[in-house]
């Protein structure tokens, strides 16, 4: 009876998935997140910035009408429970691989869930909104379907959308971009490239987060840097002052 019970529900779920598209994130261990900003935030400034970035992307994200869901690729507890409060999906007895292979178990999972297509979205692209979004699902409703949003920094890829999951694999990295869409081309597809300054910003170094925090957005990250003082701090140091240890905050 229990047998048939979960081949029964199984079959629901792949109902309800067939024909949709899915957004992915996956996320490290919150103790791992941010690393490359130890210079200028401390353990907790940088622990609060990655569940709030995350929250900005997961408010853009669940609210798309056009979206099937979201799964959410981690094994951290915090980062599980900011998933399950907005109602998106995590990755049940996921270990923590790398980001490659995140996104490859994610995707296979999907697809045998009968899903048409996924999004592959990092979760440090706090600026994203509903409206972003849009064009990347339109760009892959017709199968086979790749998309791109390159990272303006160093053209690592920001977002991967693909119809169907795994028509080819993750490959990140710097200019991550120009290997999917290398990837796409190999097999025929000609990637859709989308350019957009929202999408295109990730808080990765110190740089970014100056270019974040040089103009206000409507976004919790924002409000948490600004209330915090960190903004205050980090922009009145300059450029060359990013670098000053942060030893001391939060």
């Amino acid at each position: 009876m229990t047998g048939q019970l979960n081949y029964y529900n199984r079959m629901i779920k792949m109902h309800k998935l067939k024909h949709e598209i899915w957004a992915i994130i996956p996320c490290k261990k919150l103790e791992f997140s941010n690393g490359r900003l130890i210079d200028v935030l401390s353990f907790s400034e940088r622990r609060q910035l990655a569940c709030l970035m995350l929250e900005d992307v997961l408010t853009a994200l669940v609210h798309s009408t056009k979206l099937g869901g979201v799964l959410v690729a981690s094994d951290d507890p915090v980062i599980k429970s900011i998933a399950a409060g907005f109602g998106a999906r995590c990755l049940q007895n996921y270990a923590d691989k790398g980001l490659s292979s995140a996104l490859t178990s994610a995707s296979l999972l999907l697809a045998e869930e009968g899903a048409k297509g996924v999004i592959a979205i990092h979760s440090d692209v706090p600026l994203m909104t509903t409206n972003d979004i849009k064009p990347v699902i339109t760009s892959i409703e017709k199968s086979p379907a790749v998309t791109v949003v390159p990272a303006d920094r160093d053209l690592g890829t920001n977002l991967l959308a693909m119809s169907p999951p795994g028509i080819i694999e993750y490959s990140y990295g710097k200019k991550s971009s120009l290997r999917h869409a290398m990837a796409a081309r190999a097999i025929g597809i000609e990637p859709t490239l989308i350019h957009a300054s929202r999408l295109g910003l990730d808080l990765d170094t110190p740089e970014d987060l100056e270019r974040f925090l040089s103009s206000p957005s409507d976004t919790k990250t924002f409000r948490y840097l600004a209330e915090s003082g960190v903004r205050d701090r980090l922009l009145n140091q300059g450029t060359d002052g990013l670098r000053v240890k942060a030893v001391g905050y939060g």
